[in-house]
């Protein structure tokens, strides 16, 4: 099991991640009509695309939702997403590493193993960002996220094939 910063698992912090995600969701929608819940769920996102290098293959986490874990370099933007654009860049600019982690396993993630891993490879991968202060003043590490580069949201692809 790899601890992503103050979690035991990436999959306990994107967990707590996303149910506090909800709870503001849910506070923010107060008063609004049924059709502007749905545009504000659909926009509330930030889904971006991106070639990317594997920099580092790290364990897999196997605590709970199992995840490939990797740190990429990102070497192109394909698809941004205002909200998180100016994170994005500094990333480009300064060759910071990304968190990418790729649930696998399960039917709410990759169902067969993507092999060739290892870093030097080149991907693209469409998923949610997640800043790195963000990341970070929720207690996971100091560094940009990327996670749902599976279903519903995402893939990965490798030379070889892509998967989703």
């Amino acid at each position: 099991m790899m601890a992503f910063g103050k979690f035991p698992s990436f999959a306990k912090f994107i967990e707590n991640y996303e149910a506090a995600r909800q709870r503001e969701a849910t506070e923010r929608e107060r008063g609004l009509t049924f059709e502007q819940r749905v545009e504000a769920r659909r926009t509330e996102r930030n889904v971006v695309e991106v070639d990317a290098t594997i920099d580092v293959r790290e364990p897999d986490d196997v605590d709970g939702d199992r995840h490939y874990r990797l740190r990429v370099r990102v070497d192109d933007v394909l698809h941004g997403d205002p909200d998180v654009d100016a994170d994005i860049e500094r990333n480009v600019e300064n060759h910071s590493d990304v968190f990418v982690a790729i649930r696998y396993g399960d039917r709410m993630g990759i169902l067969e193993p993507i092999p060739g891993l290892d870093p030097g490879v080149k991907l693209r991968l469409k998923g949610e960002w997640i800043p790195r202060d963000q990341a970070q003043n929720h207690g996971g590490e100091k560094m940009s996220v990327l996670h749902f580069t599976h279903h519903p949201i995402g893939f990965t692809c490798t030379p070889q094939k892509c998967f989703s």
